[in-house]
């Protein structure tokens, strides 16, 4: 009877051994599997800017005086682009205009004359391009009133016109000298606030 007993209670242990182990492995757990972050950056007041980064220039190579004389026109080419880039945060708008020239000049011999090219499409490689305009156009050297042949109304980013064709008409000079002939072009830049970029040729 008491071997019995023994054997009772041996097998009471073992099975209570067991009900604790198993109640162990289906015990709930409190778990979190999702997290959140965040990103972020900042634009400070005034980082943006407006800028003519580049502006052609123009070639007419060797050109025969009788030409000259006879008011005539010669082709040329241009080379380079207008280069513009807008980044500012929250201002739009931009011309660009002929402010002042001179005649081509070389030595004591001055010829006057007009330039005309037009641009290829203005193209802006980041941001929109809307809004903008850049028709042919003819400068008069020497002119002294700013002449606008650019203009933008909402472009971000930076864009540029390539300059490829050009002529020149001869309208007047003096007597002329053998060599070569110069005329610096001025560009300006602006908008409706105080920034203003300028390039000259």
């Amino acid at each position: 009877m008491i071997k019995s007993v023994s054997k009772i209670t041996l097998s009471a242990i073992l099975l209570s051994g067991i009900v604790s182990v198993y109640t162990g492995k289906v015990s709930a757990e409190d778990t979190d599997t999702s997290k959140s972050s965040t990103a972020i950056f900042s634009l400070e007041e005034g980082s943006g800017k407006l800028t003519l980064d580049s502006v052609p220039r123009f070639d007419f190579g060797k050109v025969d005086p009788a030409k000259i004389y006879a008011k005539g026109t010669a082709d040329g080419k241009g080379l380079g682009s207008f280069m513009i880039t807008d980044t500012r945060l929250n201002t739009t708008g931009w011309s660009l205009s002929v402010a002042s020239t001179t005649s081509f000049a070389h030595e004591k011999s001055e010829i006057d004359g007009n330039l005309y090219f037009t641009p290829e499409s203005f193209a802006f490689s980041t941001g929109s391009a809307s809004g903008w305009s850049f028709p042919g156009t003819t400068i008069t050297i020497p002119s002294s009133n700013p002449s606008v042949i650019a203009k933008s109304t909402g472009n971000k980013g930076t864009g540029s016109a390539s300059v490829s064709d050009a002529n020149l008409k001869f309208t007047d000079n003096t007597a002329l000298v053998a060599g070569e002939y110069t005329s610096n072009i001025t560009w300006n830049l602006a908008t409706g606030t105080a920034d203003v970029a300028r390039a000259s040729d």
